[in-house]
Parts: structure tokens; C-alpha cells; sequence
């Protein structure tokens, strides 16, 4: 995902960055840490010199009818 992101922000695009946990994970309380290591692994370096944007898409939402709540989020 790094890779794709720092290609991006080099042909000049702003990459969207999607993270987010299964349902075990969130139910193991492992959400926050999950996420966390996401971000710490796709967000390039250069990010702070441009615009990413980072979308929470929780999987267990997907396609489920489950909505994440505010909180969640």
C-alpha cells in the first residue's frame, strides 16, 4: 500500500489510503492496534509534504448492513 501511495503522490494524484480490522479483531479488542499498524505501514513518508487521505472501512462492515458508529470511528 506504501508503495501505491508513494506512486500516486508521484504522478502528481492524492492517494486514499483504506484501513480498517475484521470482525475478530474488533471483538478481541485488537481494533486500535490494528489499524495503528496500518497506518504506520502505508502512509509514506512523504505524506506530510502532500494530501492523503485515509478512509476507515472496518471489513466486517463490508457488504454486512453494519454501520461503524461514531465512536467506532
Amino acid at each position: 500500500v506504501r508503495t501505491k501511495a508513494e506512486a500516486a503522490i508521484g504522478a502528481g494524484l492524492k492517494p486514499i489510503i483504506c484501513v480498517g480490522e475484521t470482525e475478530a479483531q474488533r471483538d478481541a479488542g485488537e481494533a486500535e492496534a490494528v489499524v495503528g499498524a496500518q497506518l504506520a505501514a502505508s502512509i509514506p513518508d512523504a505524506a506530510g509534504q502532500h494530501e492523503v487521505v485515509v478512509a476507515y472501512e472496518p471489513v466486517w462492515a463490508i457488504g454486512t448492513g453494519r454501520t461503524p458508529t461514531l465512536e467506532d470511528i
